[in-house]
């Protein structure tokens, strides 16, 4: 017989003392605590018959790991003596005939068992747990086994005493097991007997070890009989292997099936259950609820707990909880049944038990079997096995069921589900990111959330999920599966299709046969402007091969797109221009206005303007180059109608703007004209900088009109009169290369007017070494621009006497330019060509009217010369960082008159 799934134990009511037999010759020493609890166990009858059967143990066939099997009978009574020594010693007493209930239990369990009546019953009075294999037993209590207690496989005893028995239950038991459904005459009882314990069970033991040992099992029966006084101790009524119970509340079928019943009056049952329609798979089931008093059951406080299988589903679930309805009175009020309002939408569940199929919850620690009277498959009480549980009215919201497990629906992985099913109906939600083929989006991982909500009124089980801004749902309804993707703007494609659904279905392999069909984009709420553009292109392009809306309706709807919007740029564009037109119309109406007062005032700062030689737009033409008595009002620094459209604030001031240019525009840094930016100027040349300072802009700006504009300096980030020159062939043609003086006059009456572009080639802003002048104005101007061609010096030759009588310089890729000055004068003093990879970097010089003296360093920190005489003044030229020495040009006759240094790069 298997052990108890709740630990028993025994109620001590007291201490008697009764005479002890002699002990059987060749029997070993039996501990005093046995030899007392034997004789005080409270069988009148039998009594004092057992104290004479210990002196007539004879040697019997043994089990298990016992060393020592005794035996005798004497009528009904049979005694039974097993033991290992003094580690376990046992006595089995079996009174083999019908009798009334003994008074053996606790004084609440023995009034509920009422006239119940025992067969054959045995009574173990143990020092330790042990089990006794029912082959290896003698063979008279082997017939007792095999006849009252099922042919069970074994006999469990817990140490203390024990009673087992073949029991006819009556009184208020009997009406409790039947109000089940269960006859009370076809099971066997297991219970902790309940008798008083000696006083002194170790007394007599005799010293040393036998003393130990005695003292050992007197605490051990001790013990037992505390534990017997606990609430938990329970009862048991156990049946026949294999036997089916077919319960009533609620329906099932049990098997394995153990009931019970503790001191606290708490009844319940154990076993495998099988309920209708949950096919072929057991669920391992436990219940308890209290008895009042009297005996009787009540629910308020019930509670189930069950393990379901690898295999258990919704659907399954289902019909566990449409099996929880009942008609049993105490739960009317809660809805008809142990879950609250079952009655009220256990056909919406039956209904739905198709779309319930697909969610399989897998028991994330599927239980082991069990197996009634087999030791080898016990009864697991580890909690971890039990995912379903339902609770009593006493429950907050209940009663109600709770289930939950690792869930595959639609053959993919969901995650965790939890279930509930209670006042509101049945709601489980599980999640988790799944892949499936989302048309010509191909596979995506998408979040889906999986529902089942099912009440009297509605059945919703559905899986849903949004990617890339497009919804997916499946709705699982009655024996089909509907898919719904709806287009959007951005996926302008739906998939819509309907299947039959099996239990064996899976969604992924479903998604995989949908290709999507395109939807007119012009139909999708809020899909307009660009995002509907888009969506048309996706169509006409990436989705072309879909059906549904064709992308040749969606090439002519783009058309038609393009051509609106077209003609609203145009009307756009048309009614900006005319906006734009009228603004410069009245913007130049105010400034002419503006210019003929200019023009007519009269004052230092007009006087100096026209004394300069400068002009107003449309009034006159500026004079070359005339610096006037003030510079600041040369026709390249200072251009009235610039200087009105660049400070609207000085005009809305009302201010005489040449009077303003005078007095403030320049110290402050401001830009008169497109032509010069001081401030540009200033920071673009190193020579300027070194000569001028910071803010010394008068001197920049002198700088600009005596050397700047005749060396082809760029003025300002909007003009290069350099590149204006080289620009244009006609102007080099008939200014000559190089006269970029002519050529900012030129410029300034009539190159801005016919539209020509002054703008310089290179946004580069500096800083630069800008061309530099040594010597004086004597012979004629040449340039080595032909030969040249924007390469760099990498060669000289130099005839000197007292000053320098000629140059001739060599370009890289180019070879030697014409020799200048006197070729026949002088000494030959230097003809150098450069090693590859080197070139000038730094040229110094001695100079006054002519060049006197020249020496060259390279890159390479090499030094040529110095070359001429000692006269003039020293002065030195040092190429733009990171450039080279360019071309050469200046002027020579008899001499060397003058030399231009300047740097490869922006000039």
């Amino acid at each position: 017989m298997k052990k108890a799934m709740f630990k028993a134990g025994f109620l001590l009511l007291g201490a008697l003392a009764f005479p002890i037999a002699v002990q059987a010759q060749g029997v070993p020493d039996v501990s005093p605590s046995l030899k007392k609890m034997l004789g005080a166990l409270p069988v009148d009858d039998a009594r004092e018959e057992l104290q004479n059967m210990v002196g007539a143990l004879k040697k019997t066939s043994c089990g298990g790991n016992l060393t020592g099997c005794y035996a005798t009978q004497s009528g009904p009574l049979q005694l039974y003596f097993f033991t290992s020594g003094q580690a376990q010693q046992t006595f089995l007493v079996v009174i083999e005939k019908k009798l009334a209930m003994p008074r053996l239990l606790g004084d609440k369990v023995q009034k509920v068992m009422g006239d119940t009546s025992l067969s054959s019953p045995i009574i173990s009075i143990s020092t330790t747990d042990f089990d006794l294999d029912t082959v290896k037993m003698p063979p008279e209590l082997q017939k007792v086994v095999r006849e009252n207690y099922f042919n069970v496989n074994a006999l469990s005893f817990a140490s203390g005493v024990q009673l087992a028995a073949r029991a006819n239950l009556g009184g208020p038991i009997k009406s409790t097991m039947e109000a089940f459904g269960v006859k009370g005459d076809q099971l066997t009882m297991r219970a902790a007997v309940v008798m008083p314990i000696p006083i002194d069970l170790a007394g007599g033991a005799g010293a040393g070890a036998g003393m130990a040992s005695a003292v050992q099992h007197g605490d051990t029966m001790k013990k037992a009989g505390a534990e017997a006084l606990k609430p938990e101790a329970y009862v048991e009524f156990q049946f026949a292997p294999n036997a089916r119970l077919p319960l009533t509340t609620p329906p099932m079928n049990l098997t394995d099936a153990t009931f019970f019943i503790n001191n606290a009056l708490t009844f319940g049952y154990k076993g495998n259950a099988a309920f209708k329609g949950v096919n072929d798979k057991k669920v391992l089931i436990q219940f308890q609820t209290p008895l009042d008093p009297a005996g009787a059951l009540d629910l308020l406080d019930f509670q189930f707990r069950m393990a379901t299988p690898s295999n258990f589903t919704l659907e399954d679930a289902a019909h566990v909880m449409v099996a929880m309805a009942t008609p049993d009175k105490r739960l009317a009020q809660y809805g008809g049944g142990f879950i609250r309002n079952i009655e009220s939408f256990k056909h919406a569940l039956l209904d739905a038990t198709k779309p319930l199929s697909v969610f399989q919850m897998k028991n994330p620690q599927p239980a082991p079997e069990y197996r009634f009277g087999d030791s080898s498959k016990p009864w697991p009480n580890d909690p971890r096995y039990f995912n379903i549980a339902l609770l009593g009215p006493l429950a907050q919201n209940g009663p109600f069921m709770t289930i939950s497990g690792d869930t595959v629906i639609l053959g993919q992985k969901m995650g965790w589900l939890d279930a509930s099913a209670g006042r509101s109906g049945l709601h489980g939600l599980a999640g988790e990111a799944i892949t499936l083929k989302l048309g010509p989006l191909g596979r995506l991982k998408i979040r889906m959330q999986a529902m089942a909500d099912i009440d009297k009124g509605t059945q919703t089980i559905s899986l849903k999920g949004n990617v890339v801004g497009q919804a997916v749902n499946v709705i699982l309804s009655g024996s089909s599966l509907t898919i719904d993707v709806p287009a959007s703007c951005a996926n302008p494609f739906e998939i819509k299709t309907t299947v039959a659904l099996q239990a064996s279905t899976n969604i992924a392999d479903v998604f995989e046969g949908q290709g999507g069909a395109n939807v007119d984009p012009t139909r999708i709420g809020g899909c307009v402007g660009k995002e509907l553009e888009a969506a048309l292109n996706k169509i006409a392009g990436e989705y072309k091969n879909l059906s549904g809306y064709t992308a040749s309706a969606a090439n002519a709807e783009l058309k038609k797109i393009s051509n609106a919007a077209n003609a609203e740029l145009k009307k756009a564009e048309d009614a900006a221009r005319k906006a734009e037109e009228a603004s410069r119309k009245e913007y130049e109406k105010t400034k002419n206005a503006a210019r003929d007062v200019a023009n007519k005032t009269s004052n230092a700062a007009t006087n100096a303007f026209n004394a300069a030689g400068n002009a107003f737009k449309g009034i006159g033409k500026k004079k070359k180059h005339k610096k006037g008595p003030d510079p600041r009002f040369a026709a390249s620094v200072f251009d009235w109608d610039y200087y009105y459209d660049r400070y609207p604030d000085l005009v809305k001031a009302n201010v005489d703007l040449a009077t303003h240019w005078l007095d403030h525009g320049i110290s402050e840094g401001r830009r008169g004209s497109l032509e010069f930016d001081v401030r540009y100027y200033r920071n673009r040349y190193l020579d300027v900088q070194e000569m001028c300072g910071k803010k010394d802009y008068q001197c920049a700006l002198q700088h600009w009109l005596d050397n700047g504009i005749e060396q082809g300096r760029q003025g300002s980030a909007d003009f290069s009169v350099a590149d204006y020159l080289d620009r244009y062939p006609d102007l080099e043609s008939n200014l000559g290369k190089g006269n970029y003086t002519d050529a900012l006059e030129h410029w300034l009456n009539d190159g801005v007017d016919a539209g020509r572009n002054g703008s310089p080639d290179s946004a580069f802003a500096g800083p630069v070494s800008g061309p530099q002048v040594a010597g004086g104005g004597g012979g004629g101007a040449w340039r080595d621009d032909a030969t040249c061609g924007n390469q760099y010096v990498n060669g000289f030759r130099v005839r000197t006497g007292r000053s320098m009588d000629m140059v001739q310089f060599r370009y890289a890729k180019r070879g030697w330019a014409p020799a200048q000055g006197n070729q026949g004068g002088g000494t030959l003093v230097a003809d150098v060509t450069l090693r590859e990879g080197e070139y000038i970097v730094r040229v110094d010089y001695r100079s006054g009217d002519r060049v006197d003296q020249l020496s060259f360093t390279t890159n390479r920190g090499k030094t040529y010369g110095p070359y001429g005489g000692d006269g003039g003044s020293p002065g030195a030229y040092t190429v733009t960082p990171g450039e080279k020495l360019g071309c050469m040009a200046g002027r020579s006759g008899k001499a060397t008159d003058q030399l231009i240094f300047s740097s490869t790069g922006p000039r």
